[in-house]
């Protein structure tokens, strides 16, 4: 496909290689971004097609008048939820947990709707569906739009809220009495055991020892024994050396945490986009468990948070069953999965999803009255 090629044209790529001569094109589209997501910006893809693979990987690229107007990381997936269909699903890896594609915000001959329908009209599979779309965010709005306006079916085929923190409003105003006598007494019994000190990343500073401090900090605890700690595993360390330097180079890298007697006790990753920002690691001493310094480390985290310039919100990055954040950040953030029936045996499964699902409670149910017999 060329640049300047007119009208919308749709292009699939299937591997890093490809991708890689959209670099210019894609830089530009993700400072326009409808949605900033920092896990689909090329910094952080490349390197994570290359250390957690490419099988079944497909990205289309939507451009507009030869200019990049929407990038779609998916996979090609079959069967789809125990039924015999493929489904172009959301592309992503362990440690993300928000997939809104990048599609341009303004400047474009045709708006974001048109670019998803380009998707859904791409014959790739008869579903599509989405992975971690915020419920709130602006792509689902337009997703929804696409998908009734061609007439397709679509559902939510999963959802749920995880913690979230707002600049403007403040979770340390909410602590109830035993929360804050808990922070003081963990806070007296570190004391004891040395000087306490919050720190923070900043623009000058050497970054390896901030990282392979982290690293070691995460693989000395339970993580660690695991082996899903960064360090133990080889793909995620040559991850971290690619994505943690260049999200530092362009200012995007935020690291909070606490020393104990200038030995890091507890370190927080996050990633910026835009006017947000996304968890991306925690880590803590699991010697000092009892004092509790991942919580200790967090308020501190919200207190720095609150008191420095920059994003709006930071987005947990959770999973569902994930509690840890809730217990100081007091806003949350619903996303969702969302599936549509793109052509013909897609739709067929897109209604008969909902039986399926009644079907296999049934089934349960039965196993779990047999077993009691």
């Amino acid at each position: 496909m060329k640049p300047g090629s007119p009208g919308i044209v749709v292009e699939v790529h299937r591997d890093a290689a490809g991708l890689a001569a959209l670099v210019p094109y894609w830089e530009a589209l993700a400072a326009d971004a409808l949605e900033p997501n920092p896990f689909y910006e090329h910094w952080m893809l490349l390197p994570a097609l290359e250390a957690y693979g490419e099988r079944d990987f497909r990205c289309v690229a939507v451009w507009d008048n030869g200019m990049l107007g929407a990038l779609f990381p998916m996979r090609l997936q079959r069967p789809w939820r125990g039924m015999p269909v493929s489904a172009l699903r959301s592309w992503r890896h362990r440690n993300m947990l928000f997939c809104a594609p990048l599609i341009r915000a303004k400047g474009m001959s045709q708006g974001p709707a048109k670019y998803i329908a380009a998707l859904l009209a791409s014959g790739l599979a008869p579903v599509v569906e989405f992975d971690w779309l915020s419920a709130g965010g602006p792509f689902f709005g337009y997703l929804a739009d696409a998908a009734t306006d061609g007439g397709l079916p679509w559902k939510v085929t999963d959802a749920y809220a995880r913690a979230l923190l707002r600049r403007d409003r403040d979770p340390r105003a909410c602590f109830n009495s035993n929360m804050k006598n808990n922070l003081r007494r963990w806070q007296a019994r570190l004391a004891a055991a040395g000087k306490l000190a919050p720190v923070r990343l900043a623009p000058g500073d050497e970054l390896a020892p901030w990282i392979d401090g982290f690293l070691r900090l995460e693989a000395s605890g339970w993580k660690g024994q695991a082996g899903s700690a960064m360090a133990c595993r080889e793909e995620e360390r040559r991850f971290a050396d690619a994505v943690f330097p260049e999200a530092f180079r362009r200012g995007r890298l935020q690291i909070t945490g606490l020393d104990l007697d200038g030995r890091a006790l507890a370190r927080h990753i996050m990633l910026t986009a835009g006017d947000s920002a996304f968890s991306f690691k925690i880590a803590y001493d699991e010697a000092h468990a009892k004092s509790s310094p991942g919580i200790l480390a967090e308020v501190d985290n919200v207190r720095q948070f609150m008191e420095t310039p920059g994003p709006r919100w930071i987005d947990s990055n959770t999973a569902r069953q994930s509690t840890g954040y809730a217990r100081v950040w007091k806003d949350r953030r619903t996303v969702l999965r969302v599936a549509v029936g793109a052509r013909g045996a897609g739709t067929v499964a897109l209604a008969a999803l909902p039986w399926l699902r009644i079907a296999k409670r049934g089934l349960q149910a039965l196993k779990l009255g047999f077993g009691k017999k």
